[in-house]
């Protein structure tokens, strides 16, 4: 049986802010929810891989496009 790793990132802020970032995280591996309180949203991240390095690379892509949308 082959080992699964498993990435966790969340963020919270703007409601609007988020679903771009949800728009971001939609990409292979990758599995995004967003729970919403008023003008507040959590946005929750799951990344899973059965490399360690493969998971490790996309966490920090995940990242990079992040911190490129709080950037614009």
């Amino acid at each position: 049986m082959a080992e699964l790793h498993q990435a966790t990132v969340e963020w919270s802020g703007d409601r609007t802010l988020a679903t771009v970032f949800l728009a971001a995280a939609s990409r292979p591996n990758c599995s995004a929810q967003i729970t919403e309180s008023g003008e507040q949203a959590h946005l929750t991240v799951v990344v899973e891989h059965e490399s360690l390095q493969e998971l490790r690379d996309i966490v920090d892509r995940l990242l990079v496009a992040f911190a490129d949308i709080e950037g614009e």
